[in-house]
């Protein structure tokens, strides 16, 4: 796991040094779609002094655009895997897709550094199978879930960069109140746009 890590990090500073140095015009445009597949973590929080989830990883992709440079709407999807943290033998698969308002943020005078930071709302379908004395345990339920973050992307040309993400995500689960926090990497593409 530390080889794929360095490798991501190396890839992700040769793009932004190779980027930063030559003229680009803006990354974030007006009418602009951006796509962004990722790979991330979740971090699970504890529910009433224990663990509910134990932590795992996730993969996901968004969809965005941009009405103006620093106004976007974004659509995502992702899907994980874990176990319940109790020590029951119930495994749990997450299916969700969220909605998010992104304001985008101009750290550098080409816009080759751009932050930003994110609120939304999601569903998430909870599927919960294993063998278990309670059959209420087992099954599938979806729950509304919203969220909240930010993060910064780095562009290496025009169309091209590295995102990092980290949300605050929160739902609530058969009455128990469940929350994670998600911390992703992964490409941001940039389709059409006026510049």
């Amino acid at each position: 796991m530390s080889r794929w890590l360095a490798r991501v990090v190396v890839l992700a500073c040769v793009t932004v040094a190779g980027g930063l140095g030559s003229e680009a015009l803006a990354q974030n445009r007006e009418k602009a779609w951006e796509i962004n597949p990722y790979v991330g973590s979740l971090s699970f929080g504890d529910v009433n002094g224990e663990t509910a989830f134990k932590d795992t990883w996730d993969l996901g992709f968004r969809f965005g655009y941009n009405w103006t440079r620093h106004h976007e709407v974004e659509f995502g999807f992702f899907g994980a895997s874990t176990s319940n943290g109790e020590g029951l033998d119930l495994n749990i698969d997450f299916l969700g897709g969220q909605v998010n308002y992104v304001y985008n943020i101009p750290m550098h005078r080409r816009d080759k550094i751009m932050g930003f930071g994110t609120v939304g709302v999601g569903l998430i379908n909870v599927s919960s199978f294993g063998f278990v004395s309670d059959p209420e345990l087992v099954g599938d339920t979806i729950v509304f879930s919203y969220n909240v973050g930010g993060g910064i992307r780095f562009f290496g040309g025009p169309r091209a960069g590295f995102r990092m993400d980290a949300r605050y995500v929160k739902f609530s689960d058969q009455g128990v109140d469940v929350d994670y926090l998600e911390a992703t990497v992964g490409m941001s593409i940039v389709l059409g746009g006026t510049y």
